[in-house]
């Protein structure tokens, strides 16, 4: 029992750690907080963040959540702190491909828009579906993915199918589109909005809630590294999650058509298969 409670403290505390992360050698990771950090760009007069701008700063800042793998997530590489995962990877080929260095902010996926719209960061990549209730411009989609329901493995029994999430007290991360979900869709549901995955983790493994909600390679990420939860097989939701995009400051036409520019790049060159899978792998190595 005590090797399975350190075990969980320790997946925890690896997904929680809000502490300056070192970055790799192409990408450092910044300020933590919500705060502006002097990182705003001054340009045109019209609010809009240009390709030549990002240029002649030499970096491009970007806004994620940690705390989502495979897609971002903390983890100790070579004895050091590090944001990595799936969105990183696409982040630091952006920068590349613009010839700048990538500045990580990490911070609650609530408050990514924000920081976004007031400049504090140029792009949000966090797993994030193009809602059109969002402000913010949308690339194209780089990634689809469904939504899958996570429980605790004592629970395998009681939860099979979607009629028995009725009623049922929900845990999901603020601000998502799994929120909305499980308070319009599944009847009589008791939802509990968490600030991030790590802690609707805890509140599911302490028995404060019956499920989560989680896109699926986020709930299998979880499930591979505690063996006291699992998804369920076969229990689908019909509806389209929007799959996931880059967000950039609304009216930001030109960064916009440039990021999806790079994205079809990488399309077009396997690399997000790539990422994806490796992202995967870093997960079961480093967690």
């Amino acid at each position: 029992m005590k090797k399975k409670i350190s075990l969980l403290l320790a997946l925890i505390m690896v997904f929680s750690v809000i502490l300056t992360a070192c970055g790799s050698n192409d990408a450092n990771v910044g300020d933590t907080s919500d705060k502006g950090n002097g990182t705003q760009v001054e340009n045109g007069g019209n609010g809009q963040l240009t390709v030549q701008d990002i240029k002649d700063k030499g970096t491009i800042v970007l806004g994620t959540s940690a705390d989502y793998p495979p897609f971002e997530f903390h983890a100790m590489i070579n004895g050091k702190d590090e944001i990595v995962g799936f969105d990183i990877e696409l982040a630091k080929y952006i920068a590349d491909e613009l010839g700048v260095e990538l500045e990580i902010r990490d911070m609650d996926f609530d408050k990514l828009l924000g920081a976004l719209a007031t400049g504090m960061v140029d792009m949000v990549i966090a797993g994030m579906n193009p809602d059109p209730e969002r402000e913010a411009n949308f690339t194209d989609i780089y990634y689809e993915a469904n939504l899958a329901v996570l429980i605790h493995k004592d629970n395998a029994d009681k939860i099979t199918k979607m009629e028995d999430l009725e009623g049922k007290s929900i845990g999901v991360q603020i601000g998502t589109i799994q929120e909305e979900v499980a308070k319009e869709e599944i009847k009589d549901a008791e939802v509990k909005s968490l600030g991030t995955n790590p802690d609707i983790v805890m509140n599911l493994m302490t028995n404060k809630i019956d499920c989560a909600i989680m896109e699926t390679p986020v709930a299998e990420s979880y499930a591979q590294v505690n063996e006291d939860i699992i998804v369920v097989e076969g229990l689908n939701f019909d509806i389209d999650s929007g799959g996931v995009a880059i967000a950039v400051k609304k009216g930001n036409d030109e960064l916009t058509e440039k990021l999806n520019e790079i994205i079809a790049a990488a399309k077009e060159e396997g690399l997000l298969e790539k990422w994806f899978v490796e992202a995967n792998e870093l997960v079961n190595e480093s967690l």
